[in-house]
C-alpha cells in the first residue's frame, strides 16, 4: 500500500479475469462491517446457504444459543440490507420462511474464502 491510504484508485474496466477495483477501501470496509459485521449474520447466511430456505425455529436450532429476539433483529437487519427475503408460507398458523436474495447468495465465495482461512490460519489449534 502506498503511504496516501485515502486516495482514491482508479477503476479499471471490469470483466472477469479483471475484477473491479475499490474506488475507497475505507467506503468499501464501511458497508462490509455495517451489512456482515454483527455476530450472527455470517452464520445466518452460512446456514441459509448450506440448508436453504427454511422456518424460524429450524433457523434458531441451526444456530447455537442464539435467543430468538437476536435472530429476530438480525434477520431484520439482513432483510433490510436486501441480504435476506422473508415470505409468508402460510396464514393459519401463519408460517414464515426466510431464504437468501441474489446478493446474499453472492456471498457464498466470500463465507467460502473465510472459512477456509479460518482452517489454515486458526491460531487456538496453536495453543
Amino acid at each position: 500500500m502506498s503511504s496516501d491510504v485515502h486516495t482514491a484508485t482508479s477503476v479499471p474496466e471490469q470483466t472477469a479475469a479483471n475484477p473491479p477495483r475499490f474506488i475507497d477501501p475505507s467506503d468499501a470496509f464501511d458497508t462490509i462491517q455495517a451489512v456482515t459485521g454483527r455476530k450472527w449474520h455470517l452464520r445466518i447466511v452460512y446456514h441459509l446457504l448450506e440448508d436453504g430456505p427454511m422456518g424460524f425455529s429450524v433457523l434458531k436450532h441451526s444456530l447455537d444459543s442464539v435467543s430468538s429476539k437476536m435472530l429476530s433483529e438480525s434477520l431484520s437487519s439482513l432483510e433490510e440490507e436486501h441480504l435476506v427475503a422473508r415470505e409468508i408460507v402460510s396464514d393459519q398458523p401463519v408460517r414464515v420462511e426466510y431464504s437468501l436474495t441474489d446478493r446474499g447468495a453472492a456471498l457464498e465465495p466470500a463465507i467460502a474464502a473465510l472459512l477456509r482461512w479460518d482452517a489454515e490460519f486458526d491460531c487456538e489449534e496453536d495453543d
